[in-house]
């Protein structure tokens, strides 16, 4: 018979067996900046912004609560339940500030102090919540990754244009002679549309339009010695004599043109597979989709009409078999376009088995730890100096609470010359403070949340339970370190003013 600890034991493993077989996530996504998930009119609201939201809405709640029960003086005197909580946690906190502030300055600093610790403390313990980085909004990686493709064909077109020798003219003939087609829509909305003419294309159909480009090309090709700053203008010519309208023809380059890699920026898509559009939920098992043009090229035979016909990918790094052989006699490679990249990528969809309405793409959350977008933190170090420079000049006056920083007035340390590099020193201080403040609160807890997606991502269940009990720790103290700081610094500002006061009357005492 199993002992208890060796029955927990068991447990635990099972749990992480469990995990690996039926639950392991997939690779996190792991973002600095904060994803948008709202555009209300050039207004973008971030997840972490509805993650401030929501705990100012909490806070609220909470107060509005309380008033409503103080309001009856019979009950609010005999504290119990949640009013009991607040009021010793408030008694408590108020002790420290009056220990550390003195009785008189206690009572003027408590309410910020107190503010920043709660609103610190609950964001903190929100990013918790098992909601966080796991509801969202899901973003279309191959829609992002045709876009950016996009905007570097435009930059080589431009590129071309200033005199870049980037794209051989015989790589330009062939491509618009045997591989051109009109561009196909890469916007997320118009994917359907484009997944259907994608499938008629590889089927072998040519379109009246197509056939009179590539026969243009064909029958007068662009002269070799064309230069560089001349093949745009080449290009567009053709485009016009084969009857492309006026409006198309610069969109029928840019997704036509030959990419040289130098010139991609990322050339690489890796996602998720996901069900695409809407609301998702980040899912439990799911495969990642994983698509290079230049390295996985498209292999295509040419009919006698110019269609495609038994077009396939070919990845030279895999082992050469019957459906992943180098090109034959009959084959074509097709070079990468902007349409010819989305045509592989439905290709590699394909032969992946995956379902129509399974999207490749990452899931932005709702909702994200608040303290992990750097701007909140560096809004309350701001708030933070902003008070403690109010209740300096309110203790001091404005010309000797600031008199520090520039070595003249009373409260300069030293005057003169040496004063002025004292006070240089000062200024140094106080933007260091804020800058401290700003990246200790980022740094700790996007470090945490990194830790609990690595912890779920590697071992699911056990290890980021016990890691879950690290961070409710260290967003304790991470509101606490802040709000104390803020609490020494803004005692430092009035200590010297109360000093002065003191020997001001102790010699009026002895007078």
């Amino acid at each position: 018979m199993l002992s208890r600890r060796n029955g927990y034991i068991l447990g635990a493993l099972l749990l992480i067996i469990i995990g690996f077989a039926l639950l392991k996530p997939p690779t996190p996504h792991i973002a600095i900046a904060a994803e948008d998930i709202i555009d209300l009119g050039g207004y973008t609201i971030t997840n972490t912004i509805l993650s401030a939201w929501v705990v100012i809405a909490l806070i609220t709640i909470a107060v509005l609560f309380l008033y409503r029960r103080l309001r009856n003086v019979e009950e609010a005197m005999v504290p119990r339940g949640f009013q009991n909580l607040i009021e010793g946690f408030l008694e408590f906190f108020n002790s420290i500030v009056v220990l550390v502030a003195g009785e008189k300055n206690g009572r003027r600093f408590f309410p910020v102090v107190a503010s920043i610790f709660l609103f610190l403390l609950i964001s903190n313990w929100f990013g918790l919540f098992p909601w966080n980085n796991i509801i969202g909004v899901t973003e279309d990686e191959r829609a992002v990754y045709l876009e950016n493709l996009e905007d570097d064909a435009e930059g080589v077109v431009d590129d071309l244009a200033a005199g870049d020798d980037l794209v051989a003219v015989t790589a330009v003939n062939d491509a618009f002679a045997r591989f051109y087609t009109a561009a196909i829509p890469v916007e997320a909305g118009d994917q359907a549309e484009a997944d259907d003419r994608i499938e008629a294309l590889l089927a072998g159909e040519v379109t009246a339009s197509d056939a009179r480009v590539r026969a243009e090309f064909a029958q007068n090709p662009i002269p070799a010695d064309t230069a560089p700053a001349g093949l745009p203008h080449e290009i567009e010519e053709r485009l016009a004599d084969a009857g492309v309208p006026e409006a198309e023809i610069e969109q029928a380059i840019v997704f036509n043109l030959p990419l040289p890699l130098a010139e991609v920026d990322e050339s690489e898509i890796k996602a998720t597979v996901i069900s695409s559009g809407g609301v998702n939920i980040v899912p439990l098992r799911a495969d990642t989709f994983e698509f290079d043009p230049y390295d996985e090229e498209i292999v295509t035979g040419l009919a006698a009409d110019g269609g495609f016909q038994n077009a396939r990918i070919f990845d030279p790094g895999d082992d050469a078999d019957e459906k992943n052989g180098p090109p034959t006699a009959a084959e074509l490679r097709v070079p990468v376009t902007v349409n010819t990249a989305h045509w592989a990528i439905v290709l590699k969809r394909q032969a992946e088995g995956l379902e129509p309405n399974q999207g490749i793409g990452l899931v932005f959350p709702f909702f994200r730890s608040v303290a992990t977008d750097i701007n909140l933190p560096l809004a309350i170090a701001l708030w933070s100096f902003i008070f403690v420079q109010i209740w300096g000049i309110q203790t001091l006056g404005f010309g000797s609470n600031f008199g520090k920083f520039v070595g003249v007035g009373k409260a300069s340390v030293v005057k003169g010359p040496i004063g002025i590099m004292v006070g240089l020193l000062e200024i140094i201080s106080e933007v260091a403070r804020i800058v401290s403040f700003t990246f200790r609160l980022f740094g700790n807890i996007f470090a945490g949340e990194i830790l609990l997606f690595m912890a779920a991502f590697l071992v699911p269940f056990m290890v980021a339970t016990v890691f879950y009990g690290l961070e409710l720790f260290v967003g304790f103290i991470q509101a606490f370190v802040f709000a104390m700081l803020t609490l020494v610094f803004a005692v430092t500002a009035v200590s010297h003013g109360e000093h002065e006061e003191e020997e001001h009357e102790g010699e009026t005492a002895a007078h």
